[in-house]
């Protein structure tokens, strides 16, 4: 045993591992106590963003709200429904259970830990539950101890604090500063220099400067943090904060591993590892390459090997496996503490990184094509390539020197070559050839020729270039067309032609010499020498690339590449392989592409610029597709551009190019003014502004060009003249270069006005300041302008609006203000019409002024009033009187001043009309009253019956005289005139008095000097104040009641009495004047109500009340039953409270007659007691009265008995199913209640029957079916008779008795028999035999023996019963209970296939338990036995019977062979048994075992949970299942499937976390147990959803909705509703209770589909299906026809649309009013969905009819319409007249539209 080696601190013992092992037993909980403290702190910390807080783990979690909270945090999702104010237990587990399912769902393995512990407050398991919560989501996700992950990292990043746990090694403070100083170095400098002595301190400014620096908390207290006694999981828990994603730590670590990398980066430790090509960087950039570097393979597992094993070389073991590291979901600790040990490592020197390359390698171009012209001097030589001549033409290396002098060259002269630093050349060998290129120009066509030179020239010698151009051995000659661009000859500044050379530099370590290093340059298709130049430890080195495209340099030291190779770079620009396509036009405004061809040429940079003629640089936008460039050319400008063309800052041939601008928009066209028919029309077109162009016209009418003419005058103006043939519309279209104008085709109206026509009334007569209007039709004269002028009598010229209603028909309007002739003058194409100036007369009806019009006149009075027109202008007066049934004259005073007069003859209201040219004068009709007095009327209670000091009214109307001149008074009965108050209004008078005293009041009311109808009027006033009442005393039910009334001061008026509403009569008797008698009797008790009212006024003491007693209605309670000579006691009830007021009698009747008796005793609750005493038995009469009077239900009747006097005798036995019984006699007893019981032996009851034989008495007889005594219990009126209980003695008897297999088992389908003994018996026996669910067929057969056999064929299996009777009497044993089975019924469950092998043998396994279930639930009842033998004997098998109606064959071969496997049900043998069984050796591996279901996981209570298990693949072998619960067990049912698979099931009760045990041949599965979480069960279908909403709705309106799952179990309810196009927003309003509101916004109209899931399954009707309809918008619903527009009554046409498409979901309402009230319509439409609806109405006479349409409520446009009906056109047009007046004018009958509208309809 390992001795554990411990520090004492304080008094607690530590483990070199920090593991606490108490010494003293007061420390043992102060762990718990810090870890209690930490893991709260956490949570809070957890719970800030709620604003929730914990203080006591086990009360705070204990209703589950808060612990859902703070799943909810960590989870940063809703976890669902959480019940916030739990009421009840069952609340809390719910809110606990829904918390610990979501965990479990975030694969948090919680074992043992269930809803009940929480809610209990288990203390331990709460940590537990809080201690994974922090594993998961703080220290992270792992398949690896994270103390393991964590100690590591903590290693790796302060090794010298040498940490070895997460208590002890941090209670000094000082890993704790060494942490922060890693985290951010410089924070902690000098924390090797902290006293280890001064704990506390460390710890909390450690602490504090991490909260301060890093917002790390302190979810552990510095003295806890110090304390020896910090727990594992409470540092563990505060250090993670050092090192989870993004911590202090997290940043730290990968700052120093960044630093570490030569190339790359690294962003984290989880994606950018999977792959091992960071790790495989990271280890050589630390000096060793991995294999394979740096061309690593697809296989991410390989790669992070390879980087492995580079770094084991490092000194650095894997902390996790390359698998492991790859793994997509692995946790970035382990990574993290892995890369951490990295960080302490120095990087190693390599060969490649001895060396370093220097240059620029951009910009880099292929040397020219021209001739090479160069000094050549013995020195070390350098391979230059010559510049490609042509397509086909390839270069030759030549030997040059490494020096190269350039000198000028006219192209034609001898060409000297001048020293250089050495006199003489070295001569090129014969086998060397050079070639040179040149180009020379021949006119249109240039050509390419390759030279031949053999001859070097020494220096200082001259030689002509052109001699070598013609030569025989021409190479090749390339023709390049016009088309091309020639390629040009390179120059420098001074004229010389050049080659290019790149040069870079290279330098190296001091340890490498230069013959070491080599440099390679390596082209498409070529690879262009290097020449390196040393100078020191740096080579210069140059090449010459002689070719484009991608070229890559590498540099090798010691045969190995440097860091940084290859390079790769573009050499690019052959400039005489450029084409440019230019261009010679364009319009201006519009974008042309300018192409430049480079795909010959490499790449290169293409430049294109274009100047404007003013002088504005452009420079366009170029895109490149493939080698042909385009520019984009939008020209802002007109005129010459000249565009520049540059390939790599150099311009191509040709460039700039010119390009021509043009504008056919700049063209102005004017002078196009419309003209007459036959007259010549002339315009212009100034092109001067527009560029270089063609100027092109035509002019065209009715599809023919008629002839026109053009004629240049001056610089770009044009001047076009052609003659119109006829009127019309003339089309000009003017194109200039080729291109429409703006503007252009321009239409020209030619007219001819002697077709134009003018009409209405605003030619003739209108009113002042109203629009007036007339119209202009050109129908014909063409297509001019037209113009109108209104000059009024002023001079005045007025506004007029000309309004184009269709193309040959105009409306004119204007506005005339002062009244006289106005003349208007109509011009047609400038021209006045024939006719014109027309004269409209203007009248002005304000200004016609009516005075002295009467408001009240007298039958039989002339009438007068003046009429002023001298301001109104001309027009005609016309005056109506009542319609004109009242004769009118007009006296014409002169000056447009008239006087009219009339006589009133009936008193009736006269009314006077008056028009001013149809049209009524302001004020008209006036109202004229005539006076009639016997008109007016006075009505009111303040006339008839009135009370004194109460406000009196009444009202006076009249029925047509004004009421101004009306007149009250009012005089009391003392002669006195009583002030009244008296309203008046224009309908009535409203007057009210206050009379003061008794008696009649005068009232008169006149009109003028005359008494209106019914003057005067008399009231009469009362008191009833005055009436004296003498109340009433309380009575009897039908005993008199009386009281007495006073009423002689009073007054006059009636009087009324109701008792009880009136339900009871009442008389009154006179006592003397004014004094009254009232007597009435109650009929019912209780409270009395007696109303007195006096005309219709209760009296201030009304209602009276007295109470009525029912004195027959007590209740006497009494027994029915009494005995004799037994004191007897009954109880009578009253309502009264006083027993002593009542006079009560009682007498009791014995049934001889005698009176018995009684005692009445009266009690103090106003009831009463009676005692007495029966000393005969029989029927007794009671008699009860009150006041002499009978109560209730009396006389009663009670039955006195005697016990004494019954008799039981008569008794008769007998033997066993003979009958037996006996005599009841209680003739002289008395009537009373008998009960017999009769128990036979064994304690059962036996069944009688009973039977009067005379009064009072009873035969009982029985049918015993046991032998033995018999007791008898026999009671009367609830006493037991004298005797009882009697025992009756009854005997056995003797039977045959029976024998035989078939008494007792059978088999289904087969004979069974047995034998009846009936020897010495006389007599027969019956048999039935009755199976389970049938009756079998009986053979009863008598043997000459004098026995019986009895054969029978049972058709089921079961149990059976035998009835077997000798004489009706069942003989002993009857019945028998035979089990009858069928072994075929025994079957292997899934079948026999499933445990064969191919040969048809059961297959068996050496050592490994056979288990063979058998399915027996169907045959019948028995006992499944086996014998197995062996190749060596038997074999021990068992038979397992747990499960009903399943038995398991068991048992193990021990050897190899063939194994007889026999079985028995019940005795006999399974079909086809023995079955053979073959016995193998095999090898078992239950890790190949796959399990997969839902059942692994979760389940619901009460429903059936499933899971499979596949061991196909493990070998021969069975699976055991069980599932565990803290509370419970539940039994898995496994059922094979054949093949090594099994189903599982399992059905669970009790919710809650269960352990799943799986084991494969008692070898625990990897993985087992696993956890399990049972939830309650839900049950979608019983949530009930309803609402208006599921009908549909309109769009911006809410739909409601509301859902109840009080029935449906814990679940979560979920909604989602798609419109056509869009998700609608759908917001849950939880209540608290089970029921939710769903509120849904619709985004769109159409149809939409909501989907309301519960447990995420559908409920019942989901989805649902609903409409969303646009909101009615009444101003979208159009209304035409002829009717709604005024017509004549005999042609009217009632019917009219209402098209309500895009009006929206809504209702169509229309209602007419005619002359004489509302009207019928009636409304059509062709099917449900159409939305225009045609209406009608059938007018029966003129008037005016006034249609209102509404669309949901809301008047749609025009609507109310207003429609005048008339008899004639005349009245037509005159309504047509006025209508044109109003802004709200319907359309008029004339228009255009009218016609279309009727055909229509």
């Amino acid at each position: 045993m390992t001795e554990v080696q411990v520090d004492v601190i304080g008094h607690q013992a530590r483990s070199k591992e920090g593991r606490g092992i108490s010494v003293r037993s007061g420390d043992s909980d102060k762990w718990i106590i810090i870890q209690k403290t930490t893991f709260t702190n956490w949570i809070n910390v957890q719970l800030q963003p709620r604003g929730l807080e914990v203080k006591d783990l086990q009360d705070d979690f204990c209703d589950g709200v808060k612990l859902c909270a703070l799943v909810e945090c960590l989870q940063q999702k809703k976890i669902g429904r959480v019940v916030q104010k739990p009421h009840n237990q069952h609340q809390a587990l719910q809110n606990v259970t829904v918390a610990l399912t979501a965990i479990a769902n975030d694969n948090v393995r919680l074992v043992n830990i269930g809803s009940e512990d929480i809610v209990n407050g288990n203390q331990k398991l709460i940590l537990g539950l809080i201690w994974h919560l922090i594993l998961r989501y703080q220290i992270g996700k792992t398949k690896f101890p994270p103390k393991k992950l964590m100690l590591a990292w903590l290693k790796a990043v302060i090794p010298d604090c040498n940490i070895s746990n997460f208590t002890s090694d941090w209670n000094d403070g000082v890993a704790l500063h060494a942490l922060l100083d890693y985290c951010k170095p410089g924070l902690c400098p000098d924390w090797k220099k902290l006293s280890r002595n001064n704990r506390l301190d460390n710890c909390s400014r450690a602490m504090t400067l991490a909260k301060n620096e890093f917002n790390i908390p302190m979810i552990v207290r510095p003295e806890d943090f110090s304390s020896p006694h910090l727990d594992d999981l409470s540092g563990m828990t505060y250090l993670s904060y050092y090192m989870t994603v993004d911590s202090p730590g997290y940043h730290a670590t990968l700052r120093n591993v960044r630093a570490l990398l030569k190339h790359g980066t690294i962003n984290n430790f989880t994606t950018d590892w999977h792959d091992g090509i960071l790790l495989c960087n990271l280890t050589k950039s630390l000096g060793v390459e991995p294999g394979g570097w740096p061309n690593m393979t697809s296989n991410n597992v390989e790669n992070l090997q390879r980087g492995m094993d580079s770094a084991r070389k490092l000194g650095i073991e894997p902390i996790l496996s390359a698998k492991e590291m790859s793994d997509p979901d692995v946790e970035h600790l382990g990574i993290m503490a892995y890369a951490a040990y990295f960080t302490r490592l120095t990087p190693r020197r390599v060969v490649a990184d001895k060396a370093t390359i220097n240059g620029d390698f951009q910009n880099i171009h292929v040397g020219q094509e021209s001739p090479s012209i160069v000094i050549i001097e013995e020195s070390q030589t350098e391979v230059v390539e010559s510049s490609n001549c042509g397509d086909d033409v390839d270069a030759i290396p030549v030997s040059t020197t490494s020096m190269i002098q350039q000198q000028d060259w006219n192209g034609s002269q001898p060409f000297t070559m001048s020293s250089a630093s050495k006199t003489d050349v070295r001569e090129v060998k014969e086998e060397e050839l050079q070639y040179m290129s040149s180009h020379v120009q021949n006119g249109d066509q240039s050509e390419t020729v390759a030279i031949e030179e053999d001859v070097i020239r020494p220096a200082n010698s001259a030689f002509n270039l052109q001699d070598y151009v013609i030569k025989e051995d021409v190479k090749r000659v390339e023709t390049v067309s016009r088309e091309k661009q020639a390629p040009i000859l390179d120059f420098d500044q001074d004229g010389c032609l050049y080659q290019e050379t790149k040069t870079f530099q290279v330098s190296v370590d001091s340890d490498v010499l230069p013959h070491d290093v080599r440099a390679e340059v390596i082209g498409p298709d070529s690879i262009p020498p290097v020449r390196m130049n040393w100078s020191g430890k740096t080579a210069t080195c140059s090449f010459t690339p002689s070719e484009t495209g991608m070229h890559k340099l590498n540099v090798y030291v010691e045969g190995e590449a440097v860091s940084g190779c290859p390079v790769s770079f573009q050499v690019s620009s052959d400039r005489s392989q450029v084409y440019c396509h230019p261009v010679e036009k364009c319009p201006i405004g519009q974008t042309t592409e300018m192409k430049v061809d480079t795909s010959r040429a490499g790449k290169g940079n293409v430049r294109i610029e274009a100047r404007s003629p003013s002088g504005h640089l452009q420079s366009l936008t170029v895109t490149d597709r493939g080698g042909v460039h385009s520019g984009s050319f939008n020209p802002t400008e007109v005129g010459d551009w000249q565009m520049s063309v540059r390939y790599d800052d150099v311009d191509v041939g040709g460039s700039p190019y010119t390009v021509k601008v043009y504008d056919p928009n700049a063209v102005k066209v004017y002078g196009l003014e419309g003209g007459a028919v036959g007259k010549a029309l002339a315009f212009n077109a100034d092109t001067s502004q527009a560029g270089d162009g063609d100027l092109d016209v035509t002019v065209n009418y009715q599809g023919q060009n008629i002839p026109c003419y053009t004629t240049l005058e001056s610089n770009g103006l044009h001047k076009i003249n052609f003659t119109p043939q006829g009127a019309g519309a003339y089309k000009v279209n003017v194109r200039f270069a080729g291109e429409e104008v703006r503007g252009s085709p321009y239409t020209l109206e030619i007219v001819d006005s002697s077709m134009v026509t003018v009409t209405g009334d605003g030619l003739s007569l209108v009113p002042v300041n109203r629009p007036a209007v007339f119209n202009v039709q050109t129908r014909g004269a063409g297509g001019g302008n037209i113009n109108v002028d209104v000059i009024s009598p002023s001079g005045r010229k007025l506004a007029t609006k000309i309004i184009r209603e269709t193309d040959e028909y105009y409306r004119i309007e204007y506005f005339p203000e002062e009244a006289g002739d106005h003349k208007i003058t109509v011009f047609f194409y400038d021209q006045p019409l024939r006719g014109s100036p027309f004269t409209c007369k203007v009248y002005d009806l304000g200004k016609l002024v009516v005075r002295n019009m009467p408001k009240r006149v007298l039958p039989g009075n002339l009438v007068l009033f003046d009429i002023d027109a001298s301001l109104a202008g001309s027009g005609n007066i016309e005056i109506r009187v009542n319609e004109g049934r009242v004769a009118c004259s007009v006296e014409n005073k002169g000056g447009h001043q008239f006087v009219a007069s009339f006589i009133p003859e009936a008193p009736i209201e006269h009314y006077v009309e008056m028009t001013f040219n149809n049209t009524p004068v302001e004020g008209s009709p006036w109202r004229l009253s005539v006076l009639d007095p016997q008109q007016i009327s006075a009505v009111g209670h303040g006339l008839e019956l009135i009370p004194v000091n109460h406000k009196a009214k009444f009202k006076i109307y009249s029925e047509g005289t004004p009421l101004d001149d009306v007149i009250v008074t009012v005089k009391a009965p003392s002669g006195q005139t009583l002030p009244s108050n008296i309203s008046r209004s224009s309908e009535e008078i409203k007057v009210d008095y206050t009379p003061s005293e008794v008696g009649d009041y005068e009232i008169r009311v006149t009109c003028g000097e005359n008494e209106v109808n019914g003057s005067p009027f008399l009231a009469k006033a009362y008191d009833t104040s005055a009436i004296t009442v003498t109340p009433p005393s309380d009575g009897y039910v039908y005993k008199p009641i009386d009281f007495y009334l006073d009423v002689q001061y009073a007054g006059e008026g009636q009087l009324q009495i109701m008792v009880n509403n009136g339900n009871l009569p009442n008389e009154v008797e006179v006592q003397e004047d004014g004094v009254y008698k009232i007597t009435f009797v109650p009929v019912e008790p209780g409270k009395q109500n007696i109303d007195i009212s006096f005309n219709e006024e209760q009296l201030p003491c009304s209602p009276l009340t007295c109470n009525a007693t029912d004195l027959s209605s007590a209740i006497v309670s009494m027994k029915p039953t009494e005995i004799v000579n037994h004191q007897a006691v009954f109880d009578i009830k009253t309502e009264t409270d006083n027993a002593n007021q009542v006079y009560c009698t009682v007498e009791v009747y014995s049934p001889n007659g005698d009176q018995v008796p009684a005692r009445l005793a009266p009690q103090p609750n106003g009831d009463f007691k009676v005692e007495w005493t029966p000393n005969v038995a029989g029927r007794h009469t009671v008699d009860v009265s009150f006041a002499g009077q009978q109560i209730q239900g009396s006389p009663f009747y009670i039955e006195v008995f005697d016990i004494t006097k019954v008799r039981v005798d008569n008794f008769f036995n007998g033997n066993v199913n003979e009958p037996a019984g006996f005599t009841v006699d209680g003739s002289r007893a008395g009537k009373a209640e008998q009960h017999i019981q009769i128990t036979s032996p064994s304690g059962r009851s036996v069944p009688f029957d009973i039977q009067e034989n005379r009064t009072g008495e009873h035969k009982v007889t029985y049918r015993p079916n046991e032998g033995g005594k018999h007791r008898l219990q026999i009671a009367y009126g609830g006493l037991d008779v004298n005797g009882s209980p009697f025992t009756q003695e009854i005997g056995e008897g003797a039977l045959p008795s029976a024998h035989g297999d078939g008494l007792y088992r059978g088999e289904e389908d087969k004979t069974a028999g047995f034998t009846i003994d009936s020897r010495g018996f006389n007599g027969e026996p019956t048999v039935q035999v009755d199976g389970p669910n049938s009756m079998a067929k009986v053979s009863l057969e008598r043997q000459h023996d004098g026995n019986y056999y009895v054969s029978y064929m049972p058709v089921e299996v079961g149990t059976y019963d035998v009835f077997i009777k000798w004489n009706g009497r069942d003989i002993h044993g009857s019945p028998f209970h035979p089990k009858i089975v069928d072994a075929r019924k025994v079957r292997v469950v899934g079948g026999w296939q499933h445990y064969m092998d191919p040969q048809e043998r059961v297959q068996l396994t050496v050592g490994e338990e056979k288990r063979i279930p058998f399915d027996t639930s169907d045959a019948g009842p028995g006992q499944l036995t086996t014998e197995v033998k062996g190749p060596s004997g038997h074999v021990h098998a068992t038979i397992d019977d747990a499960a009903i109606g399943r038995s398991v064959v068991c048992f193990t071969p021990r050897e190899e062979g063939n194994h007889y496997i026999h079985l028995y049900w019940s005795e006999h043998p399974l079909s086809n048994s023995p079955f053979l069984g073959y016995a193998t050796g095999g090898s078992l591996d239950p890790s190949k075992v796959i399990l997969t279901g839902r059942g692994l996981k979760e389940a619901i209570i009460r429903e059936e949970a499933e899971f499979l298990i596949d061991g196909s693949q493990a070998g021969l072998g069975n699976p055991e299942v069980q599932l565990i619960g803290v509370r419970a067990e539940v039994n898995v049912i496994v059922t094979p499937l054949g093949g090594g698979k099994f189903r599982c099931t399992y059905i669970p009760v009790i919710p809650g976390g269960y352990l799943l045990h799986i084991s494969w041949n008692n070898r625990q599965l990897k993985g087992s147990p696993y956890k399990v979480n049972i939830t309650g069960a839900f049950y979608p279908n019983r949530v009930e959803v309803s609402g208006e909403g599921l009908k549909g709705g309109m769009m911006g309106d809410d739909i409601d909705v509301r859902i109840d799952t009080r029935k449906a179990g814990p679940g979560e309810l979920t909604a989602y509703c798609m419109g056509p196009t869009n998700v609608a927003f759908c917001e849950l309003q939880d209540n608290h209770d089970g029921r939710y509101n769903l509120r849904i916004k619709p985004q769109e109209t159409g149809r939409h589909v909501l989907q309301i899931k519960y447990g995420g399954e559908h409920v019942l009707g989901s989805p649902y299906a609903f409409r969303i309809s646009a909101q009615p918008d009444a101003s979208k619903v159009r209304v035409s026809g002829p009717g709604v527009e005024h017509g004549i009554l005999a042609t009217f046409q009632s019917r009219f649309i209402v098209e309500t498409r895009g009006a929206g979901q809504g209702q169509l309402t229309v209602r007419i009013r005619g002359p004489k009230g509302a009207f019928q319509v009636e409304m059509y439409r062709d099917s449900q969905k159409d939305r225009t609806i045609l209406c009608r109405y059938d007018p029966a006479e003129t008037g005016l009819y006034v249609i209102s349409i509404r669309w949901s409520g809301v008047d749609v446009p025009g609507s109310p319409f207003h429609v005048h009906i008339v008899d004639t056109q005349h009245d037509l047009e005159h309504v047509l007249q006025e209508a044109a007046y109003s802004t709200n004018s319907m359309l008029s009958r004339h228009s255009g539209n009218y016609s279309q509208w009727r055909d229509d309809i």
